[in-house]
């Protein structure tokens, strides 16, 4: 009997390769969430550092200009950060349809391979069942020769 060839194994290897590509992108879409994670955290350590030095720096005295360049200052932090938390939830989004997008891959590399297991069972029951068949010819034709 021949050998085990499953009829899907180019598809196979197409799925799996689409499985890989698709890990990998959902690798980048974690480094750039991390990264505008790390960016929004330290937009908002600088604007909470800001807020202590301009405080520290009046020391009790009102200067209106003073006072307008550190509000002007902190309000364009403030956009600042609001725009890398925008970043950070687009890409947490971003992030989230990935890993729907890589289950799916992944669920249809692992029905093709459920569909070889079996296919394989399959092929493997049917070189025994003909072995077997092999075998019992055999053992008659050696009881016929020697009964004769």
């Amino acid at each position: 009997m021949k050998r085990f060839v499953f009829r899907y194994e180019t598809l196979l290897g197409v799925r799996e390769q689409e499985q890989r590509r698709e890990e990998e992108q959902l690798s980048r879409l974690l480094r750039a969430q991390a990264d505008a994670l790390r960016e929004m955290e330290r937009l908002e350590a600088e604007a909470s550092d800001q807020r202590r030095a301009f405080g520290g720096h009046l020391q009790g005295r009102v200067d209106l200009d003073a006072v307008r360049m550190m509000h002007d200052c902190l309000d364009a932090k403030e956009r600042l950060i609001a725009l890398a938390r925008e970043a950070h939830e687009t890409a947490r989004a971003r992030t989230e349809n990935q890993r729907e997008v890589l289950l799916k891959a992944l669920q249809a590399v692992e029905v093709l391979k459920k569909l070889k297991e079996r296919d394989f069972t399959a092929w493997r029951r049917a070189l025994e069942t003909a072995e077997n068949a092999a075998l019992d010819e055999l053992a008659t034709l050696r009881y016929t020769r020697e009964a004769i």
